[in-house]
């Protein structure tokens, strides 16, 4: 209790932190860290923060860090912000509001199997894009698995997690629970998990044993990832195509849509009259600096989609650096032409805006008399849009996958499995 406190007070004293947001309360500790609660002082937003300490955990930061930095996916925890002092990284990520997978399957499994099939196809649509976004994630568990004020799946944890070179087969040594083959594997031990309430620590083959109400082809599907014969098990690619994690699809939610894009004139607005230059803005969210002005705009956008609507508490401003509203030391922003509006600095809701495909159709939209229509022209003509080209543009499809969703366990990972442990 002594180091959780003391490790609290020094998250506390780094002004690097707290200029930006204020800590709430400690959610999860850890032998390298603890993940605490905090609210974002600009937007108010609450936020989940891991703190890792740098002399204990510096590799298992770096391959956080980098992964999250390169996901970008419905079901995998956004990331926000990074912030490096001497002593930790922060890591500002969305807060799954729900807690996490394993505290939310009851005892005895989820007796709505299709809800336990709604979840398990999220988490591993993450998976699959994750492999072909040259990540494993090397420590796919239940407890790494949170669920968000909606009840759709996030991916988090990925301290373990391993970057591949494309074209890069699976190396030998990473044992029969490491690479890709061993995430698919624990998928597997999810799935019984959740359709269960038991930890599988050990496979007792042949037979697998079920409750009565899991049905008979969730059952195979089981059986299939955990096959004795690990050249019949089911790479990823299999396990999404199965007949029983396909019911339903067509009718699946938001999960299966693209994320928004990060070029929407609205949150640029609000963050121009929060004090950040639309154009270092923009620049910031093309290179995905995970700077102030990125973290700004991505809770903003968050807010606007969830309909909470910005709050801005009063207890401190953080005024980013440079700031257009000092002209000492704010580039000069690019001359706009005649024919275009000046950017209003009044301040504005956190509402949307209508889409500007709609407006150059001619459609009738409707907004808002306090939100001005703006485009942005000058940022388009300074630079490209800024691109996420290398993500899919939906959940299970990539343009360069470097891990091939279809590949299989390749040795036997049933040695690893002391045990059958039940649920307490």
């Amino acid at each position: 209790m002594a180091r959780k406190s003391r490790e609290t007070s020094v998250v506390v004293q780094e002004e690097a932190f707290t200029d930006r947001y204020q800590v709430l309360r400690a959610i999860g500790h850890g032998a390298f860290g603890q993940v605490i609660l905090a609210r974002h002082l600009l937007t108010g937003a609450e936020v989940a923060v891991k703190v890792l300490e740098k002399r204990m955990g510096k590799s298992l930061a770096r391959s956080e860090k980098r992964a999250l930095m390169t996901l970008n996916h419905p079901n995998v925890i956004q990331l926000f912000q990074v912030i490096e002092t001497d002593q930790h990284v922060y890591l500002v990520m969305e807060h799954g509001g729900r807690g996490s997978l394993f505290d939310f399957i009851p005892d005895g499994g989820m007796q709505e199997e299709e809800e336990a099939r709604r979840l398990f196809r999220q988490i591993t649509c993450a998976v699959c894009y994750c492999h072909k976004m040259c990540i494993v994630h090397g420590d796919l568990k239940p407890e790494n698995i949170v669920l968000d004020a909606r009840g759709d799946i996030r991916l988090i944890d990925f301290g373990l997690s391993t970057v591949v070179k494309p074209g890069q087969q699976q190396n030998e040594s990473w044992g029969s629970l490491q690479g890709p083959t061993g995430d698919n594997w624990k998928l597997g031990i999810i799935l019984y998990f959740m359709l269960t309430g038991n930890r599988l620590l050990r496979i007792l083959y042949p037979e697998l044993e079920f409750p009565l109400h899991v049905s008979a082809e969730a059952q195979e599907l089981v059986k299939k990832i955990l096959a004795e014969d690990p050249e019949s098990r089911l790479s990823v690619g299999d396990i999404l195509k199965d007949p029983w994690l396909s019911q339903g699809e067509e009718n699946s939610s938001s999960h299966d849509e693209p994320l928004p894009s990060l070029s929407d004139p609205t949150v640029l607005t609000v963050l121009f009259d929060m004090g950040f230059d639309p154009y270092t803005t923009w620049v910031s969210l093309s290179k995905r600096r995970f700077d102030d002005a990125m973290a700004a705009y991505l809770l903003v956008q968050q807010q606007i989609s969830q309909g909470t609507g910005c709050m801005k508490p009063g207890r401190r401003r953080v005024v980013p650096q440079p700031c257009p509203r000092d002209p000492s030391v704010s580039p000069a922003l690019p001359k706009r032409r005649a024919s275009e509006p000046a950017l209003h600095t009044s301040p504005l809701p956190c509402e949307p805006q209508p889409p500007e495909e709609a407006q150059e159709s001619g459609q009738k939209v409707e907004r808002s008399s306090s939100v001005p229509a703006i485009r942005l022209r000058f940022l388009h003509d300074k630079t490209p849009t800024p691109s996420i080209a290398s993500q899919p543009d939906s959940v299970c499809e990539s343009p360069t996958p470097c891990i091939s969703a279809d590949s299989h366990v390749s040795q036997d990972a049933t040695t690893a499995h002391p045990q059958d442990h039940r649920k307490h």
